[in-house]
């Protein structure tokens, strides 16, 4: 396998990513702008008929329990609130441009499953805790999109290096430092810096392994712990394994976050909607 020394390799590729629609390239900029105006962005959603219509069919989906139908882009905001409906923009328009397939040993379906559960995880802590929803749900879907660029930027060396892992005790991250000198936590970081993301979400990106790296942040924490969660854990087992920074500022148990981890039928059924929308 071609060693690849540097980062730029891969970065240089970048133009085979799919195209973002520009109006959530606006909505991913919103997220740095605390004064971006909720209607004009409404507006902008709304004159693309197909991402408006993905939003609303989750957001009419039995896992925000509305009592009304919400039939417009500005009526969502109403209802479910701005930070919601930026989140679910920004999910639609990517699962759009970067849709969920099998058959390879990237599986783009498993990914996104993956991806929306731990999403999912990640707000419903923030909201538990008290913590900061706004950029929760997005921190936790792209927490591994660096796997993402390298399967369409590199798709022969990613594709061996999976398989590596299949054969060996090592996990991905310690192969790609191996074969690559970085890991797609870097690139993944790379891509949000270059995406206009706010700071928060890069350091969740980059650090989420490792959340007690300085400075901490709590996102970063959640999004671990959303992970773990995902992965099967529950009870004294994962709050053993949650960084300490965030045990000891957030103060957290598993008696007080338990309520707050969504049913599994839930949440398959919102994964469901996602990959569907």
């Amino acid at each position: 396998m071609p060693v690849i020394l540097d980062k730029s390799a891969i970065l240089d590729k970048l133009h085979q990513l799919p195209a973002i629609p520009r109006v959530v390239q606006d909505v991913m900029a919103s997220f740095r702008d605390k004064n971006a105006g909720s209607a004009m962005l409404a507006h902008q959603i709304a004159l693309d008929q197909g991402l408006s219509a993905r939003v609303l069919r989750v957001a009419n989906s039995s896992f925000y329990g509305l009592t009304r139908e919400v039939g417009s882009i500005q009526d969502a905001i109403m209802v479910l609130g701005f930070d919601t409906l930026r989140s679910l923009v920004v999910s639609a328009g990517f699962t759009h441009a970067f849709p969920a397939s099998a058959g390879n040993l990237f599986d783009r379906h498993a990914y996104w499953t993956r991806s929306f559960r731990v999403a999912t995880y990640t707000e419903a802590l923030a909201q538990c805790m008290g913590a900061a929803r706004q950029l929760s749900f997005t921190a936790g879907l792209f927490h591994d999109v660096g796997q993402l660029v390298l399967s369409i930027c590199i798709p022969e060396e990613f594709a061996a290096m999976l398989e590596q892992q299949k054969h060996s005790d090592a996990s991905l991250v310690e192969i790609e430092q191996a074969v690559l000198g970085f890991d797609h936590a870097e690139i993944g970081a790379e891509m949000a810096r270059r995406w206009n993301f706010p700071p928060e979400i890069e350091h969740a990106i980059n650090y989420w392994r490792m959340p007690e790296k300085q400075p901490f942040m709590p996102i970063t924490g959640m999004v671990q712990m959303a992970v773990l969660i995902e992965s099967g854990l529950r009870g004294d087992e994962l709050i053993k394994r949650t960084a300490e920074p965030m045990r000891n500022q957030l103060q957290i148990g598993w008696e007080r976050i338990e309520p707050c981890i969504p049913q599994p039928e839930q949440m398959d059924a919102m994964v469901k909607l996602m990959l569907e929308a």
